[in-house]
């Protein structure tokens, strides 16, 4: 595991952006650290998930819906009018919003207004833990998380290829930071989880304002100090990848 990383004293700047949309494959842990970066910059949180339940009309936490409801929400979703009203809203609140941090998939894509894109990878055994952990005492079996994961990253992907071409499982070029944590959490525990977290979010923190600062000395230091994590950087005064 690579060592902690204290938040360097680094000038944030508004000049690149004033707000920051987090993705990721189901279980990455983009909520997770979304929050806690959102509580670590003093920044709002939006969730994706809770407009989409919102517009679904299901008062349920994001973290049990997909274990109980993954094929109602599906269905819900498949003609593209949910969508379309969920992306509307994020659309609208990223242009009239400063200082929040976003929990989505599409906003990285259709954003039209400056934002700071942070994708985590984390590849499929990484994710069963962590569904195993996050569905603590519900028995969830391994496979089970498996089927779950698949199931629903599949319907999103194909979504998103449908409605803008872009694939959730292969493109990453929209994004400013590509990060990884499936190293960090070996073990489907609690405690595993945790020190996963805590080893994580301040490479996150570190990586977002760097980012927000165009501090490609900092960049450098950085990718070459977390390799394991920090899979690209890319600043604003620099031409994205393709």
């Amino acid at each position: 595991m690579a060592g902690r990383t204290g938040h360097r004293a680094t000038a944030v700047t508004t000049s690149h952006t004033s707000n920051i949309a987090f993705a990721g494959l189901t279980a990455a842990g983009k909520t997770t650290h979304a929050k806690r970066l959102a509580d670590e910059l003093g920044y709002q949180y939006v969730s994706a998930t809770e407009i989409l339940l919102e517009i679904l009309g299901i008062e349920q936490t994001g973290e049990s819906v997909w274990l109980t409801r993954l094929g109602e929400t599906n269905a819900a979703r498949s003609n593209g009018s949910v969508d379309a009203e969920l992306e509307e809203r994020l659309v609208s609140l990223n242009r009239t919003r400063q200082r929040t941090v976003f929990d989505t998939w599409a906003l990285a894509w259709i954003g039209d207004s400056p934002l700071l894109r942070i994708w985590i990878e984390s590849d499929l055994e990484s994710r069963v833990r962590k569904c195993l952990v996050s569905q603590g005492d519900r028995r969830t079996s391994p496979d089970r998380c498996r089927s779950l994961l698949d199931e629903k990253d599949s319907f999103n992907r194909q979504l998103f290829q449908r409605r803008h071409g872009f694939d959730l499982f292969t493109d990453r070029h929209r994004y400013d930071a590509v990060l990884d944590n499936s190293h960090l959490i070996p073990n489907p525990t609690e405690s595993a989880a945790r020190s996963g977290i805590e080893a994580f979010a301040p490479v996150i923190h570190a990586v977002a304002t760097c980012v927000m600062a165009d501090d490609q000395a900092e960049a450098e230091r950085l990718i070459q100090t977390h390799p394991q994590e920090v899979r690209r950087i890319t600043l604003p005064s620099r031409p994205q990848p393709r």
